[in-house]
């Protein structure tokens, strides 16, 4: 039984999308509570820098003699200027002492020395969508979950926005042109079939909320990566042209909020880039996006390599036994029905992704 990778291009489903903090924290709404985009969910201290004492030396003692001169506990929390550590001196008139040189934590204490954590801006985390948080992870996070369309990519290059979708261009083989970029596109988030460099730049001064791409050039990894909003890019890198399903959905669309996560792919989380467009239930909640599927017969793929990059179809049967690709390479193959009467083939499965 053979697994593959699965994209989802959803016109509606139930999403469920953890929030969790890389430490533990704060969690600021409760099960059922519904929250907006900007909503902060939950939130945790962060660490500026350290701080190494080294009583010994500070205060002129013996490591073991070092314990009775301290003014605070391992795990503590102190003020800026609170005293840490104080050993009197010329008979109590003076003193030896070491001060907390910020707001922080005194995170160890061994031997005479103190290891100490100064106070950092707070961090924190938004919903990023309009939805209900459906369950609560104690000091961790939460889980929330809406209703609506999924547009899962290939690639994207950081962060996360939330705006209103605003489709440039007719088709999905157009570049984004710069004349399109005008001020009816501050603080949208901007469809198009790929962008060179210089658009990509103007869209910055236009201050565009984020991109959607079918593809890009490799070659623009490095500057997508300092840009102030996110990348998400369908298909891949060169010049591959996106998915009528993606593009049909996204016009589709056109002009409602959305919500870009351009996060990169991370198998082991299963996260995926994605584009969210939160939409009202018909009627009751439509099913969760299924994962994890084994290829079968009457599943609906897409070819991930040459010569039938991105095309779409449906697997007709999977021989039980290995075959010989034209290339020598013995494998397991799948026979595909392409969409668009353009025939059947003959895939390698690992050059399958289960497409739905």
């Amino acid at each position: 039984m053979y697994i593959p990778t699965t994209t989802h291009v959803s016109p509606l489903a139930t999403i469920r999308r953890e929030r969790l903090l890389p430490q533990p924290g704060y969690v600021l709404v409760g099960e059922d509570e519904r929250v907006e985009p900007t909503t902060i969910v939950a939130k945790t201290e962060t660490v500026s820098r350290h701080f190494f004492y080294d009583l010994t030396v500070r205060l002129a003692v013996k490591a073991e003699e070092a314990q009775k001169f301290l003014r605070v506990q391992q795990g503590i929390a102190v003020e800026k200027s609170e005293v840490i550590a104080v050993r009197p001196t010329m008979l109590g008139f003076s003193s030896k002492r070491v001060r907390a040189p910020l707001k922080g934590t005194v995170v160890e204490i061994k031997d005479g020395k103190v290891l100490f954590a100064a106070t950092g801006p707070e961090y924190e985390i938004k919903a990023g969508f309009p939805s209900i948080v459906s369950s609560v992870n104690a000091e961790w996070g939460v889980m929330l979950e809406t209703t609506g369309a999924l547009i899962q990519g290939a690639w994207g290059s950081g962060k996360q926005e939330y705006g209103v979708l605003k489709m440039l261009v007719n088709d999905p083989t157009q570049p984004l042109a710069a004349e399109l970029l005008d001020e009816s596109c501050k603080g949208a988030i901007v469809v198009a079939g790929t962008a060179d460099e210089k658009a990509v730049r103007l869209a910055v001064k236009v201050k565009v909320r984020g991109l959607i791409l079918g593809s890009m050039s490799a070659s623009s990894i490095r500057m997508t990566r300092t840009l102030p909003f996110p990348i998400l890019v369908v298909e891949g890198f060169g010049k591959r042209i996106m998915t009528s399903h993606a593009w049909t959905l996204l016009a589709d669309h056109n002009g409602r909020e959305v919500f870009l996560d351009a996060r990169p792919p991370d198998r082991w989380e299963g996260r995926r880039p994605e584009v969210i467009i939160p939409l009202p239930p018909p009627g009751g909640m439509p099913p969760l996006p299924a994962d994890g599927q084994p290829l079968d017969e009457g599943k609906r793929v897409r070819i991930l390599r040459a010569p039938y990059t991105g095309a779409i179809g449906t697997v007709l049967f999977i021989p039980a036994r290995m075959q010989t690709m034209p290339s020598g390479v013995q494998t397991y193959v799948a026979h595909v029905e392409l969409e668009g009467g353009q025939g059947e083939v003959v895939v390698p499965v690992a050059n399958l992704e289960i497409f739905e």
